[in-house]
C-alpha cells in the first residue's frame, strides 16, 4: 500500500466504525509509520497498529474493509503489540477521520521497536538507518540508550545488540 492507499483504507475503516456510532483509536507503527511519517519508503505491505480503543470493533470493521476492497485479511493488524513493553512518551494525532483517530509515536519509539524486531532480510535495517539519520544519532551508546528507554533490560536480546552494532559500524562504534 502506498500513502494514498493507506489513507483511503483508513478512511474506509473510519466510515465503518462511524456507521456503528464508534470512534476507534489506533497508534500507527511499523512500515506504515515509515511510509507516512518518515517517508523513507514508498509503500508497505500492511498496517501495523496498536488498537487503543475497542479492538474487537476495529478488527470487525477492518475485515469488512478487506472484503470490500480485496485486501489481505491482515491489511490492518495489531500483531506488533508483542513489541510494546512501555508506552511512548507522547503521541501526536496524525489524522482524524469520521470514526477513526490515528496517532503516531515519536521516532525514538519506532527506532526502539525496529531495533528489537531486527528481522534479517527485511526492511527493518533500512528503516533503522533512516531513523538514525532523522534522530541525528552518531554512536552506539545513543542508539542503545533509546532502545533501553522502551525495552526492559530483561527483554534486550543479543540480536538487538548486534543489530545496533551493525547500524553504527561506520561510526567506529560497532562491533569490537
Amino acid at each position: 500500500m502506498d500513502r494514498d492507499e493507506i489513507e483511503s483504507n483508513l478512511r474506509a475503516l473510519g466510515s465503518r466504525l462511524a456507521a456503528r456510532d464508534l470512534t476507534g483509536e489506533i497508534l500507527l507503527l511499523g512500515g506504515a509509520y515509515m511510509t507516512l511519517v518518515i517517508r523513507n519508503r514508498e509503500a508497505t505491505k500492511d498496517i501495523d497498529a496498536y488498537f487503543a480503543s475497542d479492538p474487537s470493533s476495529i478488527r470487525t470493521a477492518a475485515a469488512e474493509v478487506a472484503k470490500e476492497r480485496g485486501l489481505p485479511p491482515d491489511w490492518l493488524n495489531d500483531a506488533v503489540k508483542g513489541f510494546i513493553h512501555r508506552q511512548p512518551d507522547r503521541t501526536d494525532r496524525w489524522a482524524s477521520y469520521p470514526g477513526l483517530n490515528v496517532y503516531t509515536p515519536n521516532p525514538e519509539y519506532i527506532f526502539a521497536m525496529k531495533a528489537e524486531a531486527g528481522r534479517a532480510g527485511s526492511s527493518d535495517f533500512d528503516d533503522l538507518t533512516a531513523l538514525k539519520e532523522r534522530l541525528g544519532l552518531t554512536g552506539l551508546a545513543q542508539g542503545l540508550a533509546i532502545v533501553e528507554k522502551y525495552v526492559p533490560a530483561s527483554r534486550l536480546s543479543a540480536k538487538t545488540k548486534l543489530t545496533l552494532e551493525s547500524l553504527f559500524e561506520d561510526e567506529g562504534e560497532g562491533r569490537r
